[in-house]
């Protein structure tokens, strides 16, 4: 039953477009509808005026387990399909645009919630939507921040795995480092100090500082942290000698760092080549921050649950680690130890293949709801 009812929101939520303001309010409208008529569940649209609204509905019965079910419904454009809020079926799978990243595990994760409500399990069950995940993923953020969601003992995001169970992921951080000079005419160079020539400095010894660096700091199962000066802008004519230089640091780091490491190994290359370089200037602006997660997998915690998991699915599991960026390190910020399960591939995601399996929704439905049998009794 619950498992159907996944794979039929699933097609529903491909139905309604996501990408736009416009989308994304009427699908949160909709699920507030939805959960309202179906289950007693507390309800509430949090900023749904706003061009990113979010909603959070909690099942509460007495003391006990505190488990979050997590996961968004935006999705990145439309471009690119040719029927793009057509669910198709085919071959046992459902095309279109949100169909693996990630409506189906939404989907997933409300049949389970609709089950926690329905059987009046102990303790508490939330469920978030967020809608700002493929842009400024701050909406988790603001839910913990003004208190709407508590920290829980676990967290569920049903991400396309492929039915794997991901325990970790790197955090990504962007910084701005903006490059301070003089400007003057090309004619007479010396009478300026060229904010490119200081970039061009600090970008190939921030290069060599961190390949070095970030050799000593593997992580087991992350490997090494990565770092990329994705965007650099200065200069308005060749004629001039330009006084400002910016550029944009992408880090993504490892569940032993925080931001503060990011910033202190710019200000470490920065320094050094102040030493040797007078008219060196510089300030930095933080613009992302999304945080790395990780539970551990050889904890009694992770393998109680990877053995519900496995028990229910009659089968083993795949532990690995998820490649990308997810809500699961907000979770993790709040002290929210989070699990990644969900049905389908994520090498489909944003693609114009975007699919995920039928078996695969039902699967990861029945999953979700044997750990709520299991730990909110």
């Amino acid at each position: 039953m619950y498992e159907d009812v996944a794979v039929e929101l699933t097609k529903e939520f491909i139905r309604m477009e996501s990408f736009s303001v416009e989308g994304k309010q009427k699908i949160i409208a909709f699920m507030y509808h939805k959960i309202k008529e179906e289950t007693d569940a507390e309800i509430q649209i949090v900023d749904g005026h706003t061009e990113n609204p979010y909603l959070i509905a909690h099942h509460k019965n007495g003391e006990g387990y505190h488990l979050l079910l997590q996961g968004h419904l935006d999705t990145v454009s439309l471009d690119g399909l040719q029927d793009p809020l057509n669910p198709i079926e085919k071959d046992g799978e459902i095309y279109g645009r949100g169909s693996c990243d990630m409506k189906a595990g939404s989907a997933s994760n409300y049949a389970a919630f609709k089950y926690a409500c329905d059987h009046q399990v102990k303790g508490n069950v939330y469920l978030m939507y967020s809608t700002d995940e493929e842009t400024y993923a701050q909406q988790t953020v603001s839910a913990f921040e003004r208190g709407l969601l508590p920290s829980c003992d676990l967290g569920v995001i049903s991400e396309p795995t492929d039915q794997a169970l991901m325990v970790a992921q790197k955090g990504n951080a962007w910084i701005e480092v903006e490059f301070i000079g003089k400007s003057a005419h090309s004619s007479m160079p010396e009478l300026g100090e060229n904010a490119i020539y200081m970039a061009s400095a600090f970008i190939q010894a921030f290069q060599k500082y961190t390949e070095e660096k970030f050799k000593k700091n593997s992580h087991p199962l992350l490997g090494e942290a990565k770092m990329n000066v994705g965007v650099i802008e200065a200069g308005k004519q060749a004629n001039s000698v330009p006084a400002n230089c910016r550029i944009v640091i992408d880090k993504r780091y490892l569940p032993n760092e925080t931001i503060n490491d990011f910033q202190e190994e710019i200000d470490i290359v920065a320094k050094r080549l102040k030493d040797t370089y007078p008219a060196f200037r510089y300030q930095t602006n933080i613009l992302v921050d999304c945080t790395p997660m990780e539970i551990d997998s050889s904890s009694e915690k992770f393998l109680q649950l990877k053995a519900i998991l496995e028990k229910e699915l009659d089968r083993k599991l795949k532990v690995d680690v998820f490649g990308g960026w997810g809500e699961g390190g907000t979770l993790a910020k709040y002290a929210t130890d989070t699990l990644y399960f969900g049905p389908g591939n994520s090498i489909y995601a944003h693609t114009d293949e975007e699919r995920v399996g039928i078996e695969a929704i039902k699967e990861v439905t029945s999953g979700i709801i044997a750990i709520v049998k299991n730990k909110c009794v």
